[in-house]
């Protein structure tokens, strides 16, 4: 993670993207990705997971609440690999196979 995540360091949704982020490095690397490249899908879905989770803080705590931190992983690193991999998008980098390495 990078520098600016101090800001969540003691959120339970850091601790989730930690440990969702190393099983995705693993199946990309399992799947060809190159480390570098495996690092800006990481980062990409980074920016994703807690831009959603910053940006619906105020206005709809509650329901952020109630959202499964997988949930929020898996569309936001299918987005990301879908715009650095986009032929993977089907396949090892679909929403289904990110699930399944999460499981």
């Amino acid at each position: 993670m990078g520098a600016g995540m101090s800001a969540y360091d003691d959120n339970p949704y850091s601790i989730h993207f930690a440990q969702f982020a190393g099983k995705l490095e693993q199946h990309l690397r399992k799947n060809g990705i190159s480390c570098n490249d495996a690092d800006k899908i990481i980062e990409e879905s980074s920016a994703l997971y807690f831009g959603k989770i910053q940006s619906s803080n105020n206005k709809l705590f509650r329901l952020v609440k109630k959202w499964d931190p997988a949930d929020i992983f898996i569309e936001s690193a299918h987005k990301a690999i879908e715009h650095h991999i986009p032929e993977a998008k089907n396949t090892f980098g679909s929403q289904r196979e990110i699930a399944r390495i999460l499981g």
